[in-house]
């Protein structure tokens, strides 16, 4: 069976109760692989073996662009309303949704809400289309330039359950690449790959 042509789809997610909402728009099905990795700011799903990811079990999903790939529809006020985890250099903010505990997303920049047409923004569900219209939203602020690019890196396993996006495959596929993170720092960090994690990481 041939593959279907990789296309931008809108993917909701959540945390377990329902706080935290979100959409984030990724090219599926995931295209790179050992074979076609990412070129610069691109689309990226991998495991991180740092200490933080690890215990977290954080598998990250890097949208291409970090303001107009990721919208957060509910809280619209994260840093009020989710609780935050911050370590090493502080600059990375873990969000983790106070009721429940899921962490949906780490953020690192200036946010801001606007007001977005919903139904403009989504690309493949003709139902959901009929219902979205405008919607205030959070996302990154960003003016475009690398030297205040925002970081955002989305859960993977808080993404609602999607043919197209199933997290065995990628694996099995050697779709997912591992970084080492946790070397010591006066020793060379490994290169990242793509058939296992390296040591200390976890599939």
């Amino acid at each position: 069976m041939t593959e279907a042509a990789p296309k931008r789809q809108s993917c909701h997610g959540s945390c377990h109760c329902g706080l935290t909402k979100y959409i984030v728009f990724l090219t599926l099905p995931h295209p790179f692989s050992s074979s076609h990795p990412p070129q610069g700011m691109a689309q990226e799903v991998y495991r991180c073996n740092c200490s933080t990811c690890y215990k977290m079990n954080f598998f990250h999903v890097h949208p291409a662009n970090p303001r107009d790939d990721f919208i957060l529809l509910s809280p619209l006020d994260p840093d009020h309303t989710l609780s935050t985890y911050q370590c090493h250099d502080k600059q990375r903010k873990f969000y983790f949704c106070p009721k429940c505990g899921v962490r949906c997303f780490t953020f690192t920049g200036v946010g801001e809400t606007n007001v977005v047409s919903l139904t403009e923004l989504a690309t493949e569900d003709q139902e959901r289309k009929k219902k979205e219209g405008n919607q205030e939203i959070w996302r990154a602020k960003w003016d475009g330039e690398n030297a205040t690019r925002p970081y955002v890196s989305v859960n993977a396993t808080t993404i609602d359950l999607r043919e197209d996006f199933d997290l065995r495959v990628l694996i099995e596929q050697k779709r997912v690449q591992y970084f080492d993170d946790r070397s010591e720092p006066e020793e060379k960090k490994k290169e990242a790959r793509w058939d296992r994690p390296h040591y200390g990481g976890s599939y």
